[in-house]
Parts: structure tokens; C-alpha cells; sequence
């Protein structure tokens, strides 16, 4: 019987240990970049919504990597004024022994009062985002809404605490699933309203709310004049929409539009009276 010799054993012990434990897996590209399997190079494409990012991956290792970019990732912008991206489309790819390859990076702002970002700003790996954000964007990935404004919108509404009701852009069945899937997410009452926003003057994303509009929905009882209007929470008018206007007793929907640019942020409430005694109210907050 032939017997196995130390040296021997301790060469093929160290051929083993040579083989990395990382060949058959997927790794995150953070957990490589941590690892020093490689080296990466993360740039915007100017913009915040789409194909923003720019994501060179460079392979420092003998063996190809199989690697991969989450869904629900936040990428940290080097400039703090500008904002961090949400990466709203997971890819999985593999980079070559000692080779270097790029990938464009679908993704969000997700700081809304922090500038867009510019051309070329430099991104962090970062972590992925806390469990709302990682859910938002595997349901954005999972319908492919990538370039939708609605979803950047609703990226907003759960990163910065915007109200569902800015959910507001193009197509009404994506407004309303995305309008849905967040309210179930953060548990926020959709409002019977549309809030619009300006840009920032100093090139933030979004900028503060200017205009609401909406249908107010209100029954007569009788044959009156009604007014309607806006107030604030000291019960002071700050619109009016409507004045003494002869009506007879039904159902009626009015459609109102609520300038809101020059007000402060709070709480308002539209109302309609009916010979000055208040038929019904509906809370507005922005």
C-alpha cells in the first residue's frame, strides 16, 4: 500500500484553497468591490429617470465573475447636493478574467429637493435602500416602468415623504397601480387630487408644490346659493372658487383647480356652503 506523503497532501490542500469560493455564486457588485475581486467606476449620464448611470466594472481576479445589480440598490452621489439613485432594473452579467466591462444602470433620483444629477458626477456602490424603496423598485422593475415619470414620482413619495396625490404623469392606469401599490406600501390615503410641482430654480428635480386640482363631489339639499371655497386651518379663505351661485337641490361634482405656489405647506380645507351653512369638507394637504 502506497503511502501518501505530507508534501503532497499539503500541495493539494493549497491548489483547493487556491480556487476561489466565489466561482459558482453571483456575487453583488458590492460584495465583490469589498471582496477586491474588482474594481468599479460609477458615473451619471446626467438626467434622473431611465438610463442614468454608467457602470465600468473591472475584473481583478484570475477567473470570471458572475455579478449582479439589485434592484432597490442606492448608488451615494459624491456631490451631497446633488441626489442619490435608486437602481430601478437588476441585472446580472459576468466580467472576464482581468477584463473590464460596461453596463448602463436604469435607475431614480431619490432625494427630491437635492439637484439632478450632472453629467459625470461621480457614485459611491452604496447599500441597498431600506425595504420600501427595495419593494418600489422590484415592483418598477417588474411592470418595466423605467422611464415612467408616475414611478419617479412615486420613488419621491416614499423617499421623501411627497404625497400620493404627486403621482400624476401620462398614462391613468399606471397613475392608478402606482398610486395603489404605494398606498399599500406606506399605508398614505390616496387623495381625490392631483398636486403639481415646478423645477427648482437651482436645478433640484422637483421644486415646491404650485397647483392642485381636482373634482369636489358635495350634495344640495335644497334650492340655495353656494359658495365654495378654500381655507386655512385658522378658517381664514385663501381661495375662492365660487360664489353665491343659484342652485337647485342634487348631487353635484365640481371640478376646482387650487393655486397653491405663493401659500406655506400645511393643511387646508375646500368647503361648500349652502345660505353660509357648510354642506361639506375635504381636507387638502401639501
Amino acid at each position: 500500500m502506497k503511502s501518501f506523503h505530507p508534501i503532497s497532501f499539503l500541495l493539494i490542500a493549497f491548489s483547493l484553497s487556491d480556487i476561489p469560493v466565489f466561482a459558482n455564486a453571483v456575487l453583488s457588485v458590492e460584495e465583490a468591490a469589498k471582496k477586491g475581486f474588482v474594481k468599479l467606476f460609477i458615473k451619471s449620464k446626467g438626467g434622473y429617470t431611465g438610463e442614468v448611470i454608467e457602470m465600468k466594472v473591472q475584473n481583478l481576479t484570475n477567473r470570471k465573475l458572475d455579478l449582479k445589480v439589485e434592484a432597490g440598490r442606492r448608488l451615494d452621489s459624491k456631490k451631497q447636493n446633488e441626489q442619490d439613485i435608486l437602481v430601478t432594473k437588476e441585472q446580472e452579467f459576468f466580467v472576464n478574467s482581468n477584463q473590464t466591462k460596461s453596463l448602463n444602470v436604469s435607475g431614480m433620483c431619490c432625494q427630491a429637493h437635492n439637484a439632478c444629477p450632472t453629467i459625470k458626477n461621480e457614485y459611491l456602490v452604496g447599500k441597498l435602500a431600506d425595504s420600501s424603496l427595495i419593494k418600489l423598485a422590484m415592483y418598477i422593475d417588474k411592470n418595466k416602468y423605467y422611464s415612467n415619470y408616475s414611478a419617479q414620482q412615486a420613488v419621491w413619495v416614499v423617499s421623501d415623504d411627497n404625497s400620493i396625490g404627486s403621482i400624476d404623469d401620462g398614462d391613468k392606469e399606471i397613475k392608478n397601480n402606482l398610486r395603489n401599490f404605494v398606498s399599500k406600501l406606506t399605508g398614505k390615503v390616496i387623495p381625490p387630487y392631483d398636486i403639481s410641482y415646478q423645477s427648482g430654480n437651482d436645478g433640484s428635480a422637483m421644486g415646491r408644490a404650485v397647483r392642485i386640482e381636482g373634482v369636489f363631489d358635495y350634495s344640495l339639499p335644497m334650492a340655495c346659493h353656494s359658495t365654495m371655497g378654500i381655507y386655512n386651518e385658522r378658517g381664514e379663505m385663501v381661495q375662492l372658487i365660487f360664489e353665491n351661485l343659484q342652485s337647485d337641490r342634487g348631487e353635484y361634482k365640481h371640478y376646482y383647480t387650487f393655486r397653491i405656489k405663493d401659500l406655506p405647506q400645511g393643511t387646508y380645507y375646500a368647503r361648500v356652503n349652502a345660505d353660509g351653512m357648510l354642506q361639506k369638507e375635504m381636507k387638502i394637504v401639501f
